[in-house]
């Protein structure tokens, strides 16, 4: 029971990190179920459950920390309320690399296939870093390495142009429209997941205001001023 942990305990917010921990590796697990069905695997009833229940389960325990963490606030003796603050944000994070792994999911079932893509290496190599990436973020979180969080969103922060790239190359794109639209949405929805690993990543390098931001829209091209996707 969620209860069980509201005691005002010194445990309780360390308690609070192993759940946000385990959070974003069940985002992991909705990530390589729809990446394997994007990649071969297809549509099924089995990865739908994985999908899906998984996901719900993130939901879950993102009400359930609010909620202890507004409980911690306001029992405990000495509260961090940076540290509160900081969780609530990042769970939010977590919550989003859920839904948008979820989204890769709903490319299979509108029948998105890139086992034998011409390209398929190169959206491999994405989907394999990306997976690396949130596994890092979760031991560095776990770990509180704050050195090897800023090396992380340094590398993942070169992703992002990268994707705006590929989702440009897709709208120009002289195949089919069917595959560029996969393509277009595929980097779209990477770019998201990227971004949102980073800001959960923040929360170990930067003050409190300055969390949250790199799921915010890039600057504008100078050269055509639209914006980046």
């Amino acid at each position: 029971m969620v209860l069980s942990w509201f005691r005002s305990s010194p445990s309780t917010m360390s308690e609070v990190e192993e759940r946000i921990h385990q959070m974003l590796l069940d985002s992991r697990i909705v990530y390589d179920a729809a990446m394997m069905a994007v990649f071969g695997g297809g549509k099924s009833k089995q990865t739908k459950a994985v999908v899906k229940d998984t996901d719900a389960g993130i939901n879950t325990a993102q009400q359930e920390v609010r909620k202890a963490l507004l409980i911690h606030s306001s029992v405990a003796p000495h509260t961090d309320t940076a540290q509160v603050l900081s969780f609530m944000s990042v769970i939010k994070d977590v919550e989003r690399i859920g839904d948008y792994s979820k989204n890769i999911y709903d490319l299979a079932k509108y029948g998105v296939d890139f086992e034998t893509a011409p390209d398929q290496a190169e959206l491999a190599h994405y989907r394999d870093a990306v997976a690396q990436l949130m596994t890092d973020a979760a031991d560095v979180f776990k770990d509180g390495d704050t050195e090897t969080a800023q090396k992380l969103i340094n590398k993942a922060n070169d992703f992002l142009d990268e994707y705006d790239d590929h989702v440009r190359t897709a709208y120009r794109s002289e195949g089919t429209a069917s595959d560029a639209v996969a393509r277009a949405l595929y980097y779209r929805f990477m770019k998201r997941i990227t971004a949102h690993i980073m800001n959960f990543l923040t929360s170990l390098v930067m003050p409190l205001d300055h969390l949250d931001y790199y799921d915010e829209p890039r600057d504008y091209d100078e050269e055509d001023e639209t914006a980046a996707p």
